[in-house]
Formats: structure tokens, sequence, C-alpha cells
């Protein structure tokens, strides 16, 4: 039975899988490559900006022994960002919660040898061993989202990043959004709001010493689509800074067009077909797409977009 990939959202990983490139993942893999290029100085391949030196010294036997960036892709999925940032140098890892999607990154031949293991962030926590740390597309299906963030962040060594993409826009949400199994979708503001709340916070120990497990605030949607927090105990904070932000932007501006027109105006749903027919009239559609992203990739980003991407640097 051949694979539909607008079934739903397991057949969608499925299909992409097995290729490595696609039109949407590829070209965000490329933007926010590009974006944390430009602010942390410890990438393969870049100088680091005037007055600053970065721990590996740019050192090219970065790619060739430990001392490589270590890269965590969290909700991998497809494989396809693990396999861009790989050929980019870094020393790659990925937690997914599917266990078919697992089996089919590690039968991947350029993902075989790679530390890929089936896990659920609002679950882990990590001892801050990572200069990378990506979840792309995955807080928005998590009720909790910001232990997943907490949890995120725990990944993420000092002088790393941790690199969050959400699908962009509260007024956006609809019959596509509940489809995919999100409980929202994001505006700027709110997304930051929970960053700020993780990255500036940190739970005070109890009595026994011991740092209590953090719950954070469950977040829910009312009647007009606003984000309203539901109040319960939660373990006491101390103020404790220990990261910023160093980047907030949108991209894929013609998603943005294309979502609205088709789940605000026309209410009809968004084939997926152009994203990955070979057809020449789709061949020719994505090729002209492809040249509007990489455009995007050159400015830096847009005021406006479907996906909402943050970069956080951890102090």
């Amino acid at each position: 039975m051949s694979i539909k990939p607008d079934q739903d959202l397991n057949s969608q990983q499925e299909h992409l899988s097995s290729t490595s490139y696609d039109l949407r993942i590829t070209n965000l893999a490329r933007f926010i490559y590009s974006r944390i290029k430009n602010e942390y100085y410890a990438i393969p391949d870049s100088d680091p900006p005037a007055g600053r030196v970065g721990r590996e010294s740019m050192d090219p036997r970065m790619r060739e022994d430990d001392m490589r960036l270590k890269f965590l892709d969290v909700g991998a999925g497809n494989g396809l960002f693990l396999k861009f940032f790989k050929e980019k140098g870094y020393k790659v890892a990925g937690f997914e919660l599917e266990k078919k999607n697992v089996h089919n990154m590690k039968r991947d031949p350029e993902l075989t040898h790679e530390n890929i293991t089936q896990a659920d962030i609002t679950k882990l926590t990590g001892k801050q061993e990572y200069d990378v740390v990506m979840a792309s597309d995955v807080i928005e299906h998590i009720k909790n989202d910001i232990l997943a963030i907490r949890n995120l962040w725990s990944f993420v060594k000092p002088g790393g990043m941790m690199l969050i993409t959400v699908p962009a826009h509260s007024y956006l949400y609809g019959k596509r959004d509940e489809k995919w199994g999100h409980f929202r979708r994001y505006d700027a503001e709110v997304l930051l709001e929970r960053i700020n709340e993780v990255i500036n916070t940190t739970p005070s120990p109890d009595k026994s010493g011991e740092t209590p497990p953090y719950k954070g605030g469950e977040y829910k949607k009312n009647k007009a689509l606003l984000l309203v927090k539901e109040e319960y105990p939660v373990p006491k904070c101390e103020r404790m800074v220990q990261g910023e932000v160093v980047f907030v932007t949108f991209w894929n501006i013609v998603g943005f067009y294309t979502y609205f027109l088709f789940e605000k105006i026309l209410h009809k749903p968004i084939s997926e077909n152009i994203r990955y027919s070979n057809t020449f009239l789709s061949r020719s559609i994505r090729f002209v797409l492809d040249r509007i992203l990489r455009l995007e990739e050159m400015i830096g980003g847009l005021p406006l977009g479907l996906t909402l991407v943050v970069g956080v640097r951890r102090k």
C-alpha cells in the first residue's frame, strides 16, 4: 500500500524518512543554521566575530574527533534535521516519541550509527551536555509546554543554544491544527513568556535538599483562541538568570498567506500534493518556493511567517 504523506503526521514522517530533502524541513534547517552561525561563534566553517574567540578555536579537526559540536534534535521524527546537521560537521543525537519513527531513522544508512532513542521530553532531564538543542514543531503537541521547555533547557551546555520552532499566530488556529494534534499556535509574546519563565527561574530545593520536579502551569484555549493559564500549586522558584534570547523571528511568509486563505477564508483543507508530487507543475512550484525560502534565509527573517523561530543561549 502506498504512503499518503498528508494522511496523518506519522504517514508524513514515514514518507520523509526515506529522503534527504524536503521543501519545508530542509529550508527551515538552512534558515536555522544561518541564524545560529551569526549568533553562536563556535560553529563549523564559520569565523568568530571580531573580538570573540570560541573555546573550540575553529580547529578543522572538530569534524573528526570528539571536539565536534554536539547537536540534539528532540522530536527527531523523520531524521532530516539530524542528517542536515551531521553533514555540517556536528555530532548528532536524537529523541523521538514514536517507536516506528525511531526504527526508520536507525535503518537509514546516514543515521545507522547515531544515538537515536525513543523518549518523551516531558519525562527527561539532561546534564547540560549539548552545544545545540532543537525542538522543531514539538511543544505545540504537548499540553504542559513549560515542562517541555524546561527539560529541553536542561540539555544545553553553558554557551550553547536552545532552538524552538512552533506554528505561529494564535488567530490562525483551526481544523488543520486539530488534525495534526496541536494544543495551540503561538504568538511571539506568549512563547517568550514561557521561555523566560524557564531560563530566568529555578525551583528551590525542598527540606531534603533535593530540587523538586517542575510541573509548571498548563495552558488551554478558550473560545477566543487565547491562551489561559490553569492555576495550581508549583514549587517555589528563585530568580536566576541562566540565559538570554538571542533572536526571535518568523519564517515562511508564503505559507502564512496560503494557510490564512485556506483555513480562514475558503475553509478547505490544504493539500500536500505540491510538496510531494513528481508532476512538472509540482516540481516547478517547489522550485519557485525554494527560491523564496532561500531569499528569506539571506534576509535573516521577516516580520510575518507561518513558523515562529526562537534562539536562546545559556550563559
